[in-house]
């Protein structure tokens, strides 16, 4: 089912008045720098240009929420990996799958408190797989959905030491991958940092040689 803006805006923890208001502001700033062009300065193509940009700059800002809803799907799975790390320490202990989510709860986000309060809810009427499925697809990834299926096998064959192996070696590959991406992502913000020095250098050169052009430019219409 397809979110309405005010929810999208809403599940991002952003305040839907606020947004509002800064889309409305967008576009009567243009609207008016338009008008004022085409009153005072007589320039009709420059003022209907401006106030065309209005329309397009709310559509690029409301664009940018897809951006975040993409970083914080990305921190989601994120965070339930680390959380598995302790829930395969509780299982480990001789916890039951059920209390082993029970007390990750004390360490999580507002987000993953209301995921896993809701997949407790669910298994306490459900004994199917169908909490499982509901709860991986809050995260939108196969990955956590091959977890969750894993761990509904767990319950589902009695939570033996066989099926807790199974369950050790598909999330201990999943964690592998998941710490390569992490430390291929620090390597790629490094390398884009480093670029900086070499783009400012760049900036340095582009505005020294048009002062340089400049000069000469006024230093021949002087001759």
């Amino acid at each position: 089912m397809k979110r309405t803006l005010k929810e999208r805006i809403n599940l991002l923890g952003l305040s839907y008045p606020r947004e509002m208001f800064i889309m409305a502001m967008l576009l009567v700033a243009f609207t008016i720098g338009g008008i004022a062009l085409i009153v005072f300065l007589k320039e009709l193509y420059i003022g209907i240009f401006v106030v065309a940009v209005g329309p397009i700059s709310i559509f690029f800002y409301i664009g940018r929420y897809s951006s975040i809803e993409k970083v914080h799907e990305k921190e989601h799975v994120d965070e339930l990996i680390s959380l598995l790390s302790y829930f395969e320490i509780f299982i480990f202990n001789g916890n039951n799958v059920y209390n082993s989510f029970k007390k990750l709860i004390p360490y999580t986000s507002t987000f993953m408190n209301d995921a896993i309060t809701t997949l407790l809810s669910m298994i306490d009427s459900d004994k199917s797989v169908g909490p499982y499925i509901t709860f991986a697809g809050k995260f939108k990834s196969h990955v956590i959905e091959s977890l969750l299926l894993s761990i509904y096998q767990m319950v589902d064959n009695g939570e033996n030491i066989s099926q807790f192996s199974e369950f050790d070696i598909l999330f201990g590959n999943i964690r592998s991958k998941f710490q390569e991406d992490l430390i291929e992502n620090k390597k790629r913000g490094l390398d884009t940092f480093n670029s900086f020095p070499l783009i400012g250098a760049g900036f340095v050169t582009i505005a020294l040689s048009i002062s340089i052009l400049s000069v000469i430019g006024d230093y021949i219409n002087v001759i």
